[in-house]
């Protein structure tokens, strides 16, 4: 046992021996099952107003544009998750787990029985606060209770796992025209596998981090974050760079799909595209996580922006033969990120703003992400498609002007206060340097 202000802490468990399994120890597995689908859940949603799109706002009665607005005031909704995740730094991250999934199960049950635009923008937009919540607490739980060394590889089997989450809507799109449910039968069925993570969660322990901020008197029982002046332009600059990723992603995968469905006619062969970038996701999510163990967060988050531009060029150039090649490097790029982005951040800020601080980078890009469809959208009969999404490509590559200035965290203490400096101080899982 070590200590940690006078908290006694376990030792690391060995990295090989007979408790190990594909990399991670018994304790682990029990982090990471009753986390395992939270990729899905995410990217399913995101899937629905995207890929399901055509196929909703036409159930709706509405426009594909109309809905689009619709999508961008939905997203908006991820802001109202900081009070929420604000209490878990307060209150411990479990408990607002398992509140998280049982709101975000009743609002997808709402959904499936909205009556027009109005009502289905209403109850995803809170159902969108709970999965935001979701979202950064499962990178959290993670970054806390796994070992340094195999932080990234837990977010890249949850993002593994995730990466189906695409691909059900693809197929699930299949079956809408022909079952008397509709659209509607694309929420009814998420909520099984809801009910099953609840259960799952029910055993989920309090993480190690949190236990010793609470027992140092380290937590924060003020409803404002008190945030030390060392991180307010770390915070800055990383909600510059992620946040610029949030303007161009969601426009992006929004309007590949209308070019695909609407502009080329693909129907099915879209539903076929979306399928085989089950690879590129793969690699993606294995270079945002197992890589940046290896190598760094900071050139993952780098190789992942030039990658991303690379593929929106493809896309939108217009050239049918490119297209596919073009959505899987994106799709990869996206995966790589999303990997990366959770152990980034709580690495950088220490346990008793966390959460907090997670909440408004996430609310920041998904906000972000409402605007860029705006942009777009407003811009529709004034300039093409393709120049208005270019032009969010380049407000892209410039915020990445400001990774220069950021640290390199890979490995850092996340149990004990976070120091910054040209290179984030390494240590163990017990918390020593």
């Amino acid at each position: 046992m070590s200590d940690l202000g006078g908290v006694p802490v376990p030792e690391m468990e060995p990295e090989h021996g007979p408790d190990l399994k594909y990399g991670f120890n018994a304790h682990e597995w029990g982090v990471l099952l009753p986390l395992s689908l939270v990729g899905l859940f995410l990217n399913y949603d995101t899937g629905l107003l995207s890929l399901a799109a055509p196929d909703i706002a036409d159930g709706l009665g509405v426009s594909v544009a109309t809905f689009g607005i619709g999508v961008a005031v939905i997203r908006v909704g991820a802001l109202a998750s900081m009070p929420v995740l604000r209490l878990a730094d307060r209150l411990g991250r479990r408990q607002m787990l398992l509140v998280s999934v049982l709101a975000f199960t009743v609002m997808t049950a709402a959904t499936s029985l909205a009556w027009g635009l109005v009502s289905f923008v209403v109850f995803q937009m809170v159902a969108r606060l709970f999965l935001a919540t979701e979202e950064s607490l499962a990178g959290i739980v993670i970054s806390e209770e796994l070992r340094p060394d195999r932080r990234g590889a837990g977010l890249t089997l949850l993002g593994g796992i995730g990466m189906a989450g695409f691909g059900v809507v693809a197929m699930m799109l299949l079956a809408v025209p022909h079952t008397p449910l509709g659209w509607r039968l694309l929420y009814v069925a998420a909520l099984p596998p809801l009910i099953g993570v609840a259960w799952l969660r029910r055993n989920l322990r309090e993480t190690q981090a949190f236990t010793v901020a609470q027992s140092t008197a380290r937590v924060q029982t003020s409803f404002w974050p008190r945030i030390d002046a060392e991180h307010r332009p770390l915070l800055r600059r990383i909600t510059i760079v992620l946040g610029t990723h949030g303007m161009l992603g969601t426009p992006l995968f929004f309007y590949s799909a209308e070019l695909a469905q609407d502009g080329y006619g693909w129907k099915g062969l879209f539903t076929v595209i979306v399928i085989a970038t089950a690879p590129a996701s793969l690699a993606g999510y294995v270079a945002g996580g197992r890589m940046s163990d290896r190598v760094g967060r900071r050139p993952v988050i780098v190789g992942s922006t030039a990658v991303m531009a690379l593929g929106v060029l493809a896309i939108f150039s217009e050239q049918r033969g490119l297209f596919a090649p073009g959505f899987f490097l994106i799709a990869g790029a996206d995966s790589a990120l999303a990997a990366v982005r959770p152990s980034y951040l709580s690495e950088l800020f220490p346990t008793e703003v966390r959460a907090t601080l997670l909440a408004f980078v996430f609310g920041v890009v998904v906000a972000a992400g409402s605007v860029g469809l705006l942009v777009v959208g407003g811009l529709d009969g004034v300039v093409s498609n393709r120049t208005a999404i270019g032009g969010l490509v380049g407000v892209m590559l410039l915020g990445l002007t400001f990774m220069r200035h950021m640290p390199e965290t890979a490995g850092a203490d996340v149990i004990g206060s976070v120091e910054v400096g040209p290179v984030m101080q390494q240590s163990d899982r017990s918390g020593t340097t």
